[in-house]
């Protein structure tokens, strides 16, 4: 594993704001679960107005009470020889009549809405039977599990034959939805012609956000990184050559920039030349890894991450395909690529698992320039193509 870059910096806001607008779609079955900020939250809303109808029914009732109460003690003084005095008749008659209306009042406030009682006993009725709630009560594994078992048990009902396999791909899916994806990404690409040589320089540049849809409840983790195959019939100073101005920077939580240029090396692995057009992979890593796994610039975070990468690199003339895989799922995805020469032309395309045509673009700035952007989800793997053709020899 390579090393764990730190933000230094302290976030100015822990809480976020709750993105929810009724009880119903909230996701938690209590305020206590409840990792956003609870200024204006709705189970604890909701809590205070099902407190305050209760309060009022025992306030009404403990009115009633206390006239039956009166009305008692009324009776029983009256009856008292001891306590009788002229005209104690109309005064306890008085008291009595006080009483039964306060008793009379406070049944009357009670069941004389009825109607609406019965409605609201209906809708907890109905909500009760209707409702997800208890979904909310479930942890992440025993909803896993569920999932998984509708899932089989949807395409099983009606396809009993239907392979295990594809079930899966449902499971894998759903697991994209916990892990950090693009919000944007974009990836410029310059290719100009050496003079008198065979190769062509690229001069990249990749710009994108990551967010991390988890931020309220754990951290993330990002590894910057690339891969690509190098020259194939040089010696080792010429590949060192082939890779230059290498520069990698990264904002973490929206803080301020880091430049991670000076913790950065460059590998190198070599292939097969047999079976690739170039017999050396180059690897991204930290100086500070002990590790022999390649797995780039560990670096974590806690809502997003914005990452600069640009870097230039030499190749062959004859390398006339660039292909672009994307690491996360993207929100919005663009690919600038440009030739700078005036007897190429350009041809690009994108693909995506459950991309539409009507959901991308492809413009041809013109013969030496294509712009490709994507207005859908594209999945991890998902990217695009482009080749650079010789005019004269098409």
């Amino acid at each position: 594993m390579s090393i764990n870059i730190l933000n230094s910096f302290s976030r100015q806001n822990n809480n976020t704001q709750c993105g929810y607008n009724s009880v119903d779609e909230c996701p938690y079955n209590s305020e206590s679960e409840c990792k956003f900020d609870k200024k204006h939250c709705h189970l604890v809303e909701n809590k205070k107005k099902k407190k305050s109808m209760g309060q009022s029914i025992i306030n009404i009732l403990f009115v009633g009470l206390l006239g039956l109460i009166f009305y008692i003690i009324s009776i029983i003084l009256s009856k008292e020889p001891s306590l009788q005095f002229p005209y104690s008749d109309s005064v306890y008659s008085v008291f009595c009549g006080i009483s039964i209306s306060i008793v009379t009042g406070s049944v009357l406030a009670i069941v004389i809405d009825i109607p609406s009682r019965l409605r609201e006993y209906e809708n907890s009725f109905v909500n009760a039977m209707t409702s997800n709630n208890y979904l909310k009560a479930l942890d992440e594994n025993r909803l896993t599990k569920l999932r998984n078992d509708i899932t089989e048990q949807l395409h099983k009902a009606n396809a009993p034959c239907m392979a295990r396999g594809l079930i899966k791909i449902d499971q894998r899916v759903c697991e994209l939805l916990r892990q950090p994806y693009y919000s944007r990404y974009r990836h410029t690409v310059k290719c100009t012609p050496i003079e008198n040589s065979e190769f062509i320089e690229k001069e990249h540049s990749v710009d994108y956000k990551l967010i991390n849809p988890y931020s309220v409840n754990q951290d993330a983790v990002e590894f910057i990184r690339f891969s690509n195959l190098i020259l194939t019939n040089g010696n080792e100073d010429e590949k060192k050559e082939a890779f230059k101005d290498l520069k990698i920077t990264c904002r973490v939580d929206d803080g301020y920039e880091q430049d991670l240029s000076d913790k950065i090396e460059l590998k190198y692995k070599f292939i097969n030349k047999d079976t690739e057009f170039y017999d050396t992979k180059v690897y991204l890593d930290s100086k500070d890894n002990s590790l022999e796994e390649k797995n780039g610039i560990r670096v974590s975070f806690k809502d997003n991450i914005c990452v600069h990468i640009q870097y230039k690199v030499k190749v062959h003339k004859e390398d006339i395909c660039f292909t672009k895989r994307l690491q996360h799922p993207a929100k919005n995805f663009r690919l600038d690529y440009t030739y700078n020469n005036s007897s190429g032309k350009l041809y690009g395309q994108i693909f995506g698992t459950e991309i539409k045509q009507s959901d991308i673009s492809i413009k041809y700035i013109n013969e030496n320039a294509i712009s490709l952007e994507t207005f859908d989800w594209l999945l991890p793997d998902n990217g695009a193509i482009v080749v650079m053709l010789n005019k004269q020899k098409n």
